[in-house]
C-alpha cells in the first residue's frame, strides 16, 4: 500500500482496476471501475447504524411497534485483513469442525416502509453453532468483547457446491432499543491507492513531456537534414 502496509491475503482486484484514460489534450485521468472506489479509496466517516433502520426494506417491525433486523458479521480467518473480528488460531480450529449451516432458499414480503416495496428474506438449514462454553473450554473469556463477539458463530456454506468453501459467521439484532453508542461504525480512513498513482504522475510527467518534445525535436530535425 502506499503507506508501506503490506496486505495478506490480497486479490489485487482494486488495484487492477485503476487504469490511466489519456484524453486528445495530452491529459490523463485516473479512474477505477471499482463499485468500492470511493470507500476504499477515501475512507468514510463513522456513523451509527440505527439509522438504517429508518430506510432499509429488510428492516422488520415487533409487535410493540419498534424496528428492527438481524446483521451478519463476517469474521476472517487468522492472519486475514479488513475485518473487524478475526477468529484467534484456537478458535479457528475448532470452527472448522462445525457442522455447516446454508442458505436453502428465499422468499419475499411487503416491506415495512411501502407495501408495494418487497423485503427479500432467506431460509436455512443450520449446523452447529460455536457458544461461549466452546470458547471457556479453550481457556478464553466470553465476557471480553474481543472474544464475546465470536459466540454464536456458524461456518456456512459458500459457493458451488464441493468447493468446500467456508464462511464464518454470527448475527446480531439490531433494533430501534439498542443502546446509543453500541452499533456505531468507526472511520475508515481508506488506502488512497488511486492517490498515490496520482502523485507518481505528478512526480514523473514533466520528465515524461520533456524526453517527448526533445524526441519530436529530434525527428523533425532529421526530417528538414539539419545535424
Amino acid at each position: 500500500m502506499p503507506s508501506g502496509e503490506r496486505i495478506r491475503p490480497r486479490t489485487g482486484a482494486y488495484a487492477k482496476s485503476i487504469f490511466l484514460e489519456a484524453g486528445e489534450d495530452y491529459s490523463y485521468t485516473i479512474r477505477s471501475t471499482s463499485p468500492y472506489a470511493a470507500f476504499l479509496e477515501w475512507g468514510r466517516p463513522a456513523y451509527d447504524m440505527r439509522q438504517i433502520l429508518r430506510r432499509s426494506h429488510q428492516a422488520r417491525r415487533a409487535q410493540d411497534g419498534h424496528l428492527y433486523m438481524y446483521i451478519p458479521f463476517r469474521h476472517g480467518t487468522p492472519q486475514a485483513v479488513g475485518f473487524a473480528s478475526v477468529m484467534p488460531e484456537e478458535v479457528y480450529a475448532r470452527a472448522r469442525l462445525l457442522r455447516k449451516s446454508r442458505i436453502t432458499g428465499q422468499y419475499y414480503e411487503p416491506s415495512v416502509h411501502d407495501p408495494k416495496a418487497r423485503a427479500r428474506r432467506f431460509t436455512y438449514e443450520w449446523g452447529d453453532r460455536l457458544t461461549a462454553g466452546d470458547l471457556r473450554a479453550m481457556g478464553l473469556d466470553p465476557d471480553d468483547p474481543e472474544v464475546g463477539r465470536l459466540v454464536g458463530l456458524y461456518r456456512f456454506e459458500v459457493g458451488s457446491p464441493g468447493e468446500n468453501r467456508s464462511a464464518y459467521l454470527t448475527f446480531r439484532t439490531l433494533s430501534e432499543k439498542s443502546p446509543p453508542g453500541s452499533w456505531v461504525i468507526p472511520e475508515h480512513s481508506g488506502y488512497r491507492m488511486a492517490g498515490a498513482v496520482y502523485d507518481w504522475i505528478k512526480e514523473v510527467y514533466p520528465e515524461v513531456i520533456r524526453i517527448a518534445l526533445e524526441a519530436d525535436v529530434e525527428h523533425l530535425k532529421a526530417l528538414a537534414g539539419v545535424g
